[in-house]
């Protein structure tokens, strides 16, 4: 019994070292999850933001959205475009921008609004830091 409650124990604690949590404002990083809005309801999403110096990456995802394979999708940061990506056959588009890469990244604070929608803009899934 002490055995198995031993392995609980480790169990636990690699799991809370191994899953991410989303940073407080001020730190590296921050990750969210975009849900579905009404038009999608099986629509899943997230995004990811790390700074890191004068370095910025930002990467967001769409999944679970077959019906607009080979369609485009529009990722917007608030109010700025992010970019358009074309749906995969399996109903998902990802989108990744980093200042390292010279592309442009903008500035992510808590309370930025996050979203996907389609051509029509429609919304897929919303989200914010």
């Amino acid at each position: 019994m002490k055995r198995i409650t031993t392995l609980l124990a480790v169990t636990a604690l690699l799991l809370a070292v191994s899953v991410p949590t989303v940073l407080a404002s001020g730190g590296p990083g921050a990750r969210i999850v975009l849900k579905a809005a009404k038009a999608f309801p099986a629509a899943m999403g997230s995004a990811k933001f790390r700074a890191k110096g004068g370095q910025r990456e930002l990467e967001a995802e769409v999944e679970h959205v077959r019906r607009l394979a080979g369609k485009r999708v529009t990722f917007y940061v608030a109010v700025a475009k992010l970019g358009t990506v074309k749906v995969s056959a399996l109903g998902a588009a990802h989108i990744s921008r980093s200042t390292q890469l010279g592309q442009a990244v903008p500035a992510v604070s808590a309370g930025t609004n996050v979203t996907v929608r389609t051509a029509a803009d429609a919304k897929i899934v919303p989200g914010s830091f």
